[in-house]
């Protein structure tokens, strides 16, 4: 007999799970941040409706990011320090 939890959840075949969890792995951080397109946000939240694994890192990350932004401190630079970094990073590509 199965569990109610997997008639409410029915399973997805693996490659296609894969996939999908795939994706919402690579949205994460910009669901995280708040910079997700509306219908980024409709597939991410449906899939995590429907995925626990995916739900369970949304949380985590939820979390971590919770945590280390409560700890951080927002230091004003001089500009000059601002364009050397700009220049250093331009050089690079």
């Amino acid at each position: 007999m199965e569990s109610k939890f997997t008639e409410a959840y029915p399973k997805t075949p693996d490659a296609t799970r894969e996939e999908e969890c795939l994706r919402v792995s690579d949205m994460l951080d910009l669901m995280i941040d708040g910079e997700a397109s509306t219908d980024e946000q409709q597939y991410f939240n449906k899939h995590i409706e429907e995925c626990v694994s995916c739900f369970e890192n949304h949380q985590k990350q939820k979390l971590l990011k919770g945590l280390v932004s409560g700890h951080l401190k927002r230091v004003i630079v001089p500009h000059s320090l601002v364009q050397s970094i700009k220049a250093r990073i331009q050089e690079t590509l």
